[in-house]
């Protein structure tokens, strides 16, 4: 997947990300909070944020703000992928309110504090992103690729794969690395990530992971059963 796809998919399935606002007292300074949100149909982080809260005094003051939204996972953060979203955040009313909070819902069933009178719900319209995918792998993304781009189906499923492949599998993977990743020295291969594209292994042939394509797009788990059973008819 391309950077736009990965942002997209990655900010797509958050719950909770930092958002940074510019302080109004002490004025100027970037302040960073937890909060917790939800991304609309656009991509858009949607917010349920209290009057009382100091970073919504700061949007008042300055509607300019980012919110950053990392990977779960173990190990050195710095290698694991993350997202900023950069916009202006206002406050939604109406019918666009509305639709916000069925779509915070479905994320928050059970945020009870966002139900209090002096909550109101605001929308980040992105106007850039930065996308980092661990080490060497960043880039500025426009927000209107940010904006067309598809989150990928399989990204809640992706350890779920990779874990089935690498426990019952391993030597289809190895056979995928000897054959479709032209690596014949390969005795050792483990499933790395999946998405509806393909997935990456790492071979102990090689010092990089290796790529293979599924030969269609892979929208379910099912999907990439099959596509897996296709790929180990192709082998010798």
């Amino acid at each position: 997947m391309d950077d736009p796809e990965l942002a997209r998919t990655l900010a797509s399935h958050a719950s909770s990300g930092v958002l940074s606002t510019l302080s109004k007292d002490p004025a100027g300074f970037p302040f960073g909070s937890v909060a917790a949100l939800a991304v609309d149909a656009t991509g858009s982080p949607l917010l349920r944020l209290s009057d009382l809260a100091e970073h919504s005094r700061n949007l008042a003051a300055d509607p300019r703000a980012s919110v950053l939204v990392t990977e779960d996972g173990e190990g050195d953060p710095l290698a694991l992928a993350r997202v900023t979203l950069l916009g202006t955040a206002r406050v939604l009313d109406g019918a666009e309110r509305d639709a916000a909070h069925e779509v915070y819902r479905a994320v928050h069933p059970n945020g009870v504090y966002s139900d209090f009178h002096d909550f109101r719900t605001y929308r980040l319209d992105v106007t850039a992103v930065r996308y980092v995918g661990g080490f060497a792998r960043m880039s500025w993304v426009s927000a209107a690729d940010y904006a067309a781009a598809a989150p990928d189906p399989l990204f809640p499923y992706r350890a779920q794969i990779a874990g089935h492949m690498n426990d019952d599998h391993g030597d289809s993977l190895v056979a995928f690395c000897r054959t479709l990743a032209d690596l014949p020295g390969t005795t050792r291969a483990r499933m790395l990530d999946v998405d509806r594209h393909g997935f990456a292994i790492s071979s102990d042939a090689s010092d990089e992971p290796v790529r293979i394509e599924f030969d269609e797009e892979c929208r379910t788990p099912d999907a990439v059963r099959a596509a897996m059973v296709a790929l180990v008819r192709r082998l010798p």
